[in-house]
């Protein structure tokens, strides 16, 4: 009795919110068993222009545009009100963001910030300085060309490791480096240009020289790089090493000295996710010229810095990265400029917090949290019947899935406990030397964590990211900022809900037993607990669903890489039928009819369409197809809805309907 008053209150009478789904954008209804995502998308795809600033434009940028302008509001306001400022990581947030918005300071600094790293990149002359310069560049997170990390140990979560892994390469993919066709050697032109223009704006050593030979470094470095499907094996990723294994497998640098420099005198034991890489970067430190080197590192760190500079080396970067590579036809606003280069791609940066902390404070409310909590329980429980019922599986299989289902942990909305920022300085006049500060202030707080337990609720996204994560501790969290419309509404009927975020529930819960996900156990350990059968066929269906997705060509020509992207496919699978599931366990808590002519069935494929509308310029969207993991927007639609027999029956589609495989070709795993 008390949960259902529970439930009842949070979601009280199940109104549809106006815009929960906007039925005017629907094309024919027979168009829905012929193209479902035309049938939600394509009139607004016509209706909706990529805006100039942008690759391209959907229901996730929309989203993301909102909870940029809320943050940025929130420092407009606290700019007028600093008692808003009630945090030191909300403290420090704002005065990095002024640095930021302080263009003439900007422009009056130049390089100034940035001279320390480059004055050791000059004075470069003797190979004993390389292993150290190597290390202070891997301090502020610049790959130059190893990335470094300190993460949990894959293999027992209990401890932390340091990781090494292959990064530093300039073009969007390591193949980018070998692959002749047009697009690759247009990308490769753009990339000498930018490269020459960055030496010429820094006035150092001879830019057409330097940016040949860094180009044969790295050209190197990417023939040892492992390819992304290569990464999809976390078993390759997983190599134990100490200083004699790793002397004896890369010699050439001095590792001591290295990890000495990086503030880890002694590792026991760390791991080298890509080992042929690590030798090549040794040999290189032990044969490469000394002014390839210096070419190399300096070209880094001015990429890296780029967004901190003055405009020209902004501009410098746009038209390489944001032009030739995305397509975008101008650069976005400061304020949007300055919130990005604080926040990064998936809003790990220092001072990403203190943004996030300024968004709860204005956009999140406990209604939203336990709603959330109270799908994610349907969905989980729809997955466990699924996985219960499984023809292919053994029962010994079947205990241990559920045994890692039941574990799963949730983190939702933000961190119970905030960052101190204990020691970090930002200056109000200095945007480059606060983000180079606060890198390395970064870098030493996860170096501190080393020799400790693994502190298992924190958070290493901010609250005001529009995104989801599965992460490595058999957990799945959602930021804040993705608890908002289109995907989820507070007072919408639970179909519009389900649909949305729910789907983005049930896609981040399957990413824990897709084809990488699947080999952890439910501690998070990279550990084997599937029979030889049991993988077997797990095996067969996933490469079936590989084949699926390699047959779509979203461009003449370019096909979708069905093992690059497969760990995203087979969660958009799994993930919209669990959530569908929880629709129906939620549906029969509290029956709802038709509402707009619509069942609850109809509706959450409708809410399921329309959070992966999406358009994209061509250049982005072949870059999507080179290097993401993710398929395009309209596949995310059509692939998983193809091998779902309750959609055909939602929209009473026939049985040769275009949307649908045949019954003989539809996959199911989970």
């Amino acid at each position: 009795m008390l949960r259902l008053l529970i439930i009842a209150a949070l979601f009280g009478p199940m109104v549809p919110a106006a815009t929960a789904l906007d039925l005017k954008q629907l094309g024919a209804p027979a168009e829905a068993c012929t193209d479902f995502d035309e049938y939600v998308n394509g009139q607004w795809k016509k209706a909706t222009p990529i805006p100039p600033d942008r690759a391209r434009i959907g229901s996730f940028d929309t989203l993301r545009d909102e909870s940029r302008d809320i943050v940025e509001q929130a420092l407009i306001d606290a700019a007028r009100d600093p008692s808003l400022l009630d945090t030191p990581g909300k403290r420090l947030a704002f005065s990095f963001y002024v640095s930021g918005m302080d263009v003439e300071a900007i422009e009056k600094r130049r390089l100034a910030s940035l001279q320390p790293l480059l004055r050791e990149i000059e004075a470069l002359n003797d190979r004993k300085q390389l292993p150290a310069l190597l290390a202070q560049l891997s301090r502020h997170f610049i790959d130059a060309p190893l990335r470094v990390a300190v993460m949990p140990d894959a293999k027992d979560r209990r401890r932390y490791l340091v990781q090494l892994d292959q990064g530093g390469l300039g073009l969007p993919d390591r193949d980018d480096y070998f692959r002749g066709d047009a697009r690759t050697l247009e990308l490769r032109q753009a990339y000498e240009i930018y490269r020459l223009r960055l030496g010429q704006l820094a006035r150092a050593g001879d830019a057409p020289a330097d940016a040949a030979a860094s180009f044969e470094l790295q050209k190197s470095l990417a023939d040892a790089s492992l390819t992304r499907v290569e990464r999809r094996d976390p078993n390759v990723l997983y190599q134990l090493n100490t200083f004699e294994t790793i002397r004896a497998r890369a010699p050439g640098l001095d590792w001591a000295a290295y990890f000495a420099a990086l503030g880890v005198a002694q590792p026991g034991e760390f791991n080298v996710a890509a080992p042929k890489f690590v030798a090549a970067v040794a040999r290189a430190a032990a044969e490469a010229p000394l002014a390839t080197w210096r070419a190399y590192l300096r070209e880094r760190v001015l990429d890296e810095l780029a967004p901190m500079l003055p405009a020209e080396f902004v501009d410098a970067r746009f038209d390489y990265r944001g032009k030739v590579i995305q397509g975008r036809e101008k650069n976005f606003p400061r304020p949007d400029q300055v919130i990005h280069a604080m926040t990064g791609p998936f809003g790990s940066e220092p001072l990403a917090e203190g943004l996030g902390q300024l968004y709860v404070a204005r956009a999140f409310s406990p209604e939203a949290k336990a709603r959330a909590v109270l799908m994610v329980g349907d969905i989980k429980t729809a997955l466990r019947a699924r996985i219960e019922k499984l023809d292919w599986m053994g029962s010994a299989t079947k205990q241990s899935a559920l045994k890692k289902l039941d574990a799963m942990a949730l983190k939702i909305g933000y961190p119970d406990k905030w960052k101190t920022y204990d020691g970090l300085v930002i200056e109000r006049d200095d945007f480059a030397g606060n983000w180079l500060r606060a890198r390395v202030w970064a870098f030493d707080d996860r170096v501190a964590d080393l020799g400790k337990p693994v502190d298992r609720t924190r958070w290493f996204a901010s609250p005001h990211l529009v995104n989801a994560f599965a992460g490595g501790l058999n957990e799945i969290i959602f930021p804040a900022a993705i608890l908002q419309p289109p995907f989820f509404y507070s007072t919408g009927d639970p179909a519009v809900n389900y649909g949305g975020i729910g789907a983005v529930i049930g896609h981040e819960i399957t990413h824990h037993f897709d084809d990488r996900g699947r080999q952890f156990d439910s501690v998070g350990n990279l550990s084997d607990w599937w029979s030889l059968d049991d993988a077997a066929a797990y095996k067969a269906r996933a490469a079936r669903l590989a084949q699926q997705y390699s047959a779509y060509t979203p461009v003449p020509g370019q096909s979708i890489n069905g093992l690059q992207t497969l760990g995203e496919n087979l969660s958009d699978l799994a993930g919209v039928k669990i959530a569908f599931d929880g629709l129906q366990i939620a549906l029969a808590r509290q029956p709802i009819g038709p509402i707009d002519g619509l069942t609850q069935n109809q509706r959450f494929f409708i809410s399921y369409a329309t959070i992966w509308r999406g358009q994209y310029r061509i250049e982005a969207l072949l870059d999507q197809l080179r290097t993401g993991q993710h398929s395009p927007h309209r596949y995310r639609v059509l692939g998983p809805l193809a091998n779902f027999p309750a959609f055909a029956e939602a929209f009473n589609c026939p049985a040769n309907a275009p949307m649908m495989r045949s019954p003989a070709e539809q996959i199911s795993i989970w």
